[in-house]
Parts: structure tokens; C-alpha cells; sequence
């Protein structure tokens, strides 16, 4: 396994096998077998109860949940719609295609476009402000016009969307307000003192990096004029020589009190296009927005068959070698192909954070590549 190749001045070079494997689940009153069932033919004359639902015009994208309000947000190409508790659409927001007198985004900044550019606007971000007692805000990101974003006031749909495009500010060479990439974006928004941060990931390639850059990964936080970003922490990016051949596929972030975690998939060694693909488990602190601060693990999901000794009680938590409220996370895998192809098999696999973030640790302090047992 390798390190994720980025531009990072000083960047250790270890990683570390982070793995747990699911044993067969047995009766603890038997025999150690599951006792054969007897397949049930599926019967199609059976009449459900209709439910109720929403129908998008387009696939959906992404959606946000706003609980206190009782709303839904469903963000989809060229789109965005409010849908309340009944399934009901209350009110739209047009974002593409550009060009489009009917997109109510697309003229509110003074954004130079390239005429080769997709004029459908992809929704790549699509997050409710964590403050929202303050600023009711649900903060939309797409892929065209260089990735930039739009709030829009939930508490006053109707008014026009507000632009994060401070134009002075911004050059086909730094563009702190171009945020998300028209090839994968991640991004999760972390609370501190009553200021948001934006934490971003982002799957790049030349194209994306070189003109209205945007990076790798990186940390925003938006300006109190909600007129643009500043980049608190500037990030860093995949290297020049290996943008177009070593694609990092973001596809899950999450955070906890202390840290946010970014879940990517990309080849095992750079230099190599058949090589396999891993998972990786990427790492920022939440209160020290450092470049240096980044760390990574790798996640490895393997199923291995073991008869278990016959227990009078079971405890999921106990059999994985877990304490009780222990902090995990779930992941669903598959096998990827050398060519990117998923196969139609999966397996749900269990990682404790605190073994993650201990493996970490050891290996800052060893550079050496550390292993988990797996859990007994």
C-alpha cells in the first residue's frame, strides 16, 4: 500500500491496515451451524399499501434533511426543490442549464465561462448550515461556473439565492470561491464558536487544477459579508505529473468532536494503472486547520470463516472486541476490477474509530506501516 501522492511539504510516508473481519454469526445453543430454512417462492399477487412518494424530474444528486422544519431539500441536475413532511414540492430553485433564462443562478456572478464547458449544472453540494438557529441556510455547490456556491434562505425560499463570488478575489490562477469539482465533490460543515467550516474534498484532474483552481483538500470558512470564502487552510493537491493517471474518488465524509474523515478509493500504487484499488480513510483534525495535520489509513475488508466456540450469551460489541458506546463505522465493500468495474458481491465490515485513530498515533511516532489484529 502507498500514500496518497500529494503536494504536502514534509509528509510522512507510512500507512497503516486497518482491518476487522465479520465471522459467521451460529446459534449459541447449537451446534455452531445455521439450521437450513426452507426457500419461500416470492408471491407477486400480493397487493401492498400504496406509499407515499416524491417523483423527480431527474436523478437525484444529493438531499438534505432539515428535521426542525420538517423539510426536505433534493438536490438533481439543473435543480434544487423543497419538499415538506407530505411529500410535497414547495417551493424550486433553477441552477442550470447555463445560458437558460430560467436558471436563477446563473447571472448573480460575473463568472468568466468556458464555451467547451458542460452547460447542465450537476448538484455536487447540497448541506444545511450546522447554525441554523442563526442562518437558516442551505448551501448549494454545482459543477459548472468553476464549482462555486449559492445560499439559499430556506426560511425565505422565494428570495434570490446569495452568491459566495467575490469577484476581485478571484483568477483563473487563485480562486479561493471556486470550491467544488464537476468530477466528485465531498464536503462537511463543522461548527466552532459559532463559525462554520467548510471542510472539502474534492476528485481532480488537470482541467480542474490548473484554471479557477480547486484543490485536493482543503478548509473554507465563509466571509460575515456571505460575498465569498476565505481559504483557511490552503490544502494541498494531487501532483502535477500524476493528476490525469492517479484519480482519488471521494466518496463519504463524516465528523466526529475531534477530527473529520474523508472515505476514497484510489489504485495502490500511482505508477501503475492496473493496480488494485483500496480504500483509504483520510484524516484532518477539526481545531488545527494544518496541511502538516493530514493523516491516512487504510481500510481492508476481509471475510475469513472460523467455527466460534459455543457462548451462553452473545454480545455484538464483546465478539468484536469493542467497549460498549465505542465510536465505529460501518462499511459496505465490493470488489473493484483492475479496469474500476464493481462486482455483485458485498460484505459489511465494522472498523472502531478509536483502533483507527490509535493506528494513526503509532504510526506518526514509528513511520512504519502498522497492523490490527483483527477482532476475535
Amino acid at each position: 500500500a502507498i500514500f496518497p501522492y500529494f503536494l504536502v511539504p514534509g509528509m510522512i510516508k507510512w500507512t497503516a491496515l486497518l482491518w476487522i473481519i465479520l465471522w459467521i454469526s451460529q446459534n449459541a445453543r447449537g451446534q455452531g451451524l445455521c439450521p437450513n430454512s426452507v426457500r419461500q417462492q416470492v408471491d407477486f399477487n400480493i397487493i401492498y399499501q400504496n406509499l407515499t412518494y416524491y417523483q423527480a424530474e431527474k436523478p437525484i444528486q444529493n438531499i438534505a434533511i432539515n428535521t426542525e422544519d420538517k423539510q426536505i431539500y433534493i438536490g438533481s441536475q439543473n435543480i434544487i426543490e423543497g419538499i415538506d413532511s407530505h411529500l410535497q414540492k414547495i417551493w424550486e430553485v433553477k441552477t442550470g442549464p447555463i445560458g437558460s433564462p430560467d436558471c436563477q443562478t446563473c447571472k448573480l456572478a460575473d463568472v468568466e465561462i468556458d464555451p467547451s464547458d458542460p452547460v447542465d449544472t450537476d448538484n455536487e453540494v447540497l448541506l444545511i448550515d450546522p447554525t441554523a438557529y442563526l442562518f437558516p441556510y442551505l448551501y448549494v455547490c454545482g459543477s459548472t461556473q468553476h464549482g462555486i456556491c449559492y445560499i439559499i434562505d430556506y426560511s425565505q425560499p422565494l428570495e434570490k439565492p446569495q452568491c459566495l463570488y467575490k469577484q476581485w478575489q478571484n483568477t483563473q490562477f487563485i480562486c479561493p470561491d471556486c470550491v467544488a469539482s464537476p468530477l466528485g465533490t465531498r464536503m462537511i460543515i463543522v461548527e466552532q464558536g459559532a463559525t462554520s467550516y467548510f471542510f472539502v474534498a474534492n476528485t481532480v484532474n488537470d482541467k480542474v487544477t490548473e484554471k479557477y483552481p480547486r484543490r485536493s483538500i482543503s478548509v473554507l470558512r465563509p466571509l460575515s459579508t456571505e460575498d465569498g470564502f476565505e481559504l483557511v487552510m490552503s490544502g494541498f493537491t494531487v501532483l502535477p505529473n500524476l493528476r490525469q493517471s492517479y484519480k482519488i474518488d471521494y466518496i463519504y465524509s463524516f465528523a466526529t468532536e475531534d477530527f473529520v474523515y474523508f472515505l476514497s478509493l484510489q489504485r495502490e500504487d500511482a505508477s501503475k494503472s492496473n493496480s488494485p484499488f483500496r480504500t483509504h480513510l483520510g484524516r484532518l483534525p477539526v481545531g488545527i486547520h494544518e496541511v502538516w495535520m493530514y493523516r491516512e489509513v487504510v481500510l481492508e475488508c476481509r471475510y475469513v470463516p472460523k467455527r466460534r466456540r459455543r457462548e451462553t450469551a452473545s454480545n455484538l460489541a464483546k465478539q468484536l472486541g469493542l467497549d460498549v458506546g465505542e465510536k465505529v463505522l460501518y462499511g459496505v465493500f465490493a470488489p473493484v476490477s483492475e479496469t474500476g468495474r464493481i462486482g455483485k458481491e458485498s460484505m459489511l465490515c465494522v472498523f472502531s474509530l478509536k483502533q483507527a485513530n490509535q493506528a494513526i498515533e503509532e504510526g506518526v511516532e514509528s513511520l512504519n506501516v502498522n497492523l490490527l489484529k483483527p477482532y476475535c
